[in-house]
């Protein structure tokens, strides 16, 4: 979902913030390369942490910060990825992904983690 009247365009830059995860599971830990590896592979620019001090205000106001959550109970595993204007603190996009049935958490973690980097290709391509 993309927030009304934002333009994507703008955006270049994304990072993962450390502890700005929206719950904090166990699960939340296993996905974070994921969440990484498939925003890497759109055009947005990957930025870490230690480096966000580094950036211009002009990289600033086309950074996005990523939050990502995960809930796995046995039946189901639900990822949920927000993306923010570092500079208004504004959700301007977010998706979420589920996969059920698996023959275990972690095939259940791993599918919804590629159906999930799929929609995050949507919002942001290449």
């Amino acid at each position: 979902m993309i927030a009304k009247g934002v333009n994507l365009n703008k955006y270049e830059y994304a990072s993962i913030v450390k502890g700005q995860t929206i719950h904090g599971t166990e699960t939340d830990i296993e996905i974070e390369p994921g969440i990484y590896d498939a925003i890497e592979a759109t055009r947005l620019t990957m930025i870490g942490e230690r480096r966000l001090t580094d950036l211009t205000e002009q990289q600033k106001e086309r950074l996005v910060l990523v939050k990502y959550a995960a809930t796995s109970i046995e039946s189901k595993s639900t990822l949920s990825v927000s993306f923010e204007d570092y500079m208004t603190g504004k959700t301007v996009a977010s998706c979420r992904s589920s996969n059920s049935f698996a023959l275990t958490r972690q095939k259940d973690v791993d599918r919804a983690i590629r159906k999930l980097a799929k929609r995050i290709n949507n919002i942001w391509g290449r």
